[in-house]
């Protein structure tokens, strides 16, 4: 998957910020749930788990500014293609087979490029 294609050939790839980061977070949510709520170690868990999210967003929108600046920097004329991210990433609808259970709809590989897209996304996407 890529991020943008520009018209002279260049492919940018997507950086997976998250899924860099997803491990770590892991283990640190998994610590998380162990401790009783709103104790002490629950909140320094807690701080550490934001801090950690306020990274990966704060490496999402540099990067977005860097290539921005890339792309600014020598073209005259872009074209932007306004993609609805909540379309995107919908679920899959439920299948039914004839004896009421459910049968297998892709959702397991859909989340996985759910997760992708909304790494590779950003609410503030580029500021144009």
């Amino acid at each position: 998957m890529y991020y943008a294609v520009t018209s002279d050939g260049e492919f940018l790839e997507v950086p997976k910020f998250f899924r860099l980061s997803e491990h770590r977070l892991s283990k640190l949510q998994m610590r998380l749930a162990k401790k009783p709520k709103h104790s002490k170690p629950w909140k320094i868990l807690k701080r550490k788990i934001a801090k950690l999210h306020q990274l990966i967003a704060r490496q999402r929108l540099d990067w977005h500014f860097k290539l921005a600046y890339h792309l600014f920097s020598d073209v005259s004329v872009i074209f932007i293609e306004d993609l609805l991210l909540a379309n995107l990433v919908r679920r899959c609808k439920a299948k039914l087979g004839d004896n009421g259970q459910f049968l297998p709809n892709g959702q397991s590989a859909k989340s996985g490029l759910n997760k992708s897209l909304q790494d590779a996304a950003t609410i503030n996407s580029l500021m144009f």
